[in-house]
């Protein structure tokens, strides 16, 4: 946890509709955060790690602060932003050239002021040299000298890092080789309980939680260590079917939901005890499987659900793959989010399907198998010339896939490759992980 903790964090505040989440993905130089014209689209923290000229630093992201908001979800935004700034090394208020000083803005200074941290004021949206002039009107709040910038024309971001550098002297590490980080990416169907299992795994209310489908809209990664090991650990908003996205929003946190897929090193699929396997838990495996991951299917609530106390876990197994027998090559565990039961041992187990990622295979060994079960013999229909399999080699790992060469690549069935891959798996330690089998034209023939 040391090396993680010694790395000074940049926390963006500010109220709603600032341009907080543009910011954030400026200084990434990627598009983390979501952002859409809509008050109040960033809930949780967003985490990510930034290099400025060879310093390592932790950009977060936080909602839009109003006094006045007293709904749950709202309080639950604002006990965010106060443990954001709380961990923050330095902080960034973003301010609105466009819109002037507002009370929300002085609301946002004064808790800054009881912070006693140090303060860049940042007003974005100055996009014409008569915003930019405007900004001297930011004076008034009393925290500095206000740094004009346009994250839609990308003015006025490099003298920010500057700034950045010289507020941030004396806590810098000069960034060398951090190690690598396990990424781990909790996916699911909305209210399925992603956020929970991540509090549980923190053991802090690190993700706003609530019972309404559809809170956590960004994904938002969380760093953290155990057991030696450092990890990244992507909470992600519900995957759903496209026929039930009913807003942009909803859209946007799709999308990124399915990146955190693409960038992770392994998943965690979280089923609903409940509801056992469904169309959309399919749809998500579908992903998981084309972006070539390691996975481990989580029971969640099995403490909570009724008509499971009297089932065995190996029983609810059984009436799992007889649903979706495509689950068969994954690692299941039950666990409750609520009470904490296996929570940590998710992670054990993907360090080691994501272990298994690396795993590169001789050539003779799989030709030994190959020649030993002999997939010519598959059945084939009528008339359909069955093919001659030369030989096999693995052509790469993570994701991990296999290229079979035959004679006639179009005499190859699915029949043929489901049996290769049931012998690979077999005798080769691949539980937890998809793998391709491509199929190749070889002019040589068997001997």
């Amino acid at each position: 946890m040391e090396r993680l903790n010694s790395i000074p964090s940049i926390c963006i505040v500010g109220r709603p509709n600032v341009g907080k989440s543009s910011l954030f993905n400026c200084l990434l130089g990627e598009r983390r955060a979501v952002v859409i014209e809509q008050s109040g689209t960033t809930r949780d923290r967003v985490e990510a790690l930034i290099k400025i000229k060879g310093y390592t630093f932790k950009l977060i992201d936080t909602g839009g602060y109003l006094k006045e908001d007293t709904d749950v979800l709202s309080v639950n935004v604002k006990e965010q932003i106060k443990r954001g700034m709380e961990d923050a090394s330095l902080i960034i208020m973003v301010g609105d050239a466009q819109c002037g000083i507002s009370p929300a803005d002085r609301e946002v200074t004064e808790i800054l002021r009881k912070a006693d941290k140090p303060v860049i004021l940042v007003v974005n949206k100055a996009d014409n040299n008569r915003l930019e002039a405007d900004a001297v009107e930011f004076y008034q709040l009393g925290l500095g000298d206000p740094m004009p910038v346009s994250c839609l024309h990308r003015k006025g971001l490099a003298g920010l890092k500057d700034i950045v550098l010289e507020k941030a002297r004396g806590l810098l590490e000069r960034s060398g080789n951090d190690g690598r980080s396990l990424k781990v990416a909790v996916v699911g169907r909305p209210n399925v309980g992603k956020s929970s299992f991540v509090n549980a795994l923190l053991k802090t209310e690190r993700v706003i939680t609530s019972d309404m489908p559809g809170t956590t809209r960004d994904s938002i990664d969380t760093y953290f260590s155990f057991g030696g090991d450092d990890y990244i650990l992507i909470d992600t908003a519900g995957i759903r079917h496209k026929r039930k996205i009913k807003s942009t929003v909803d859209t946007f946190s799709m999308m990124r939901s399915l990146d955190s897929i693409r960038r992770a090193d392994a998943v965690i699929l979280l089923l609903d005890a409940a509801d056992g396997v469904t169309r959309d838990d399919t749809g998500i495996l579908d992903h998981i499987e084309e972006s070539g991951k390691a996975c481990l299917i989580a029971v969640n609530k099995w403490d909570l659900s009724e008509g499971v106390e009297d089932v065995s876990g190996e029983e609810y197994v059984k009436h799992l793959l007889y649903a979706s027998p495509r689950l068969r090559v994954y690692p299941f565990l039950f666990i409750s989010a609520h009470t904490g039961k296996n929570v940590l041992k998710s992670i054990s187990t993907l360090k080691v399907l994501d272990a298994n990622l690396d795993q590169k295979f001789a050539t003779p060994l799989l030709n030994r198998l190959i020649e030993n079960s002999d997939p010519s013999k598959v059945p084939v229909p009528r008339r359909k010339k069955r093919p001659n399999f030369l030989y096999v080699t693995q052509t790469s790992a993570r994701p991990v896939e296999f290229s079979v060469f035959v004679n006639d690549p179009k005499a190859v069935t699915p029949a043929h490759l489901s049996f290769i891959e049931n012998v690979f798996r077999e005798s080769l330690s691949l539980k937890g992980i998809p793998i391709k089998i491509n199929v190749r034209r070889s002019r040589k023939e068997k001997k």
